[in-house]
């Protein structure tokens, strides 16, 4: 299962969580911040994820890491092919040799 309800296109609550449980291992858990200054301004909470330290330096680590898991037995023995050289194309290669 992609974890999208295909008949509608959307994503549920219990799709986050189960993607969520499926990554969690190879996934390093990164900090949330609080901006103080930035709080003050906005005059609400305002968080930072620092993100930057995945492995890859990007959240697309995320989604990259949860498609390659949802894959079936003959599409990871077909591999799979980015359309970029960008954040999800490099999330895919260090997971994929991973997995």
């Amino acid at each position: 299962s992609s974890g999208i309800n295909a008949e509608y296109g959307r994503v549920s609550f219990n799709d986050i969580t189960a993607a969520a449980y499926r990554i969690k291992s190879g996934i390093v858990k990164t900090p949330l911040v609080r901006s103080d200054a930035l709080s003050k301004i906005l005059g609400c909470e305002l968080y930072f994820k620092k993100e930057f330290e995945l492995r890859t330096g990007s959240f697309k680590e995320r989604g990259a890491r949860n498609a390659l898991l949802n894959l079936s037995p003959e599409e990871r023995k077909n591999g799979v092919i980015a359309a970029s050289a960008g954040n999800h194309a490099l999330a895919l290669a260090y997971h994929g040799q991973l997995l």
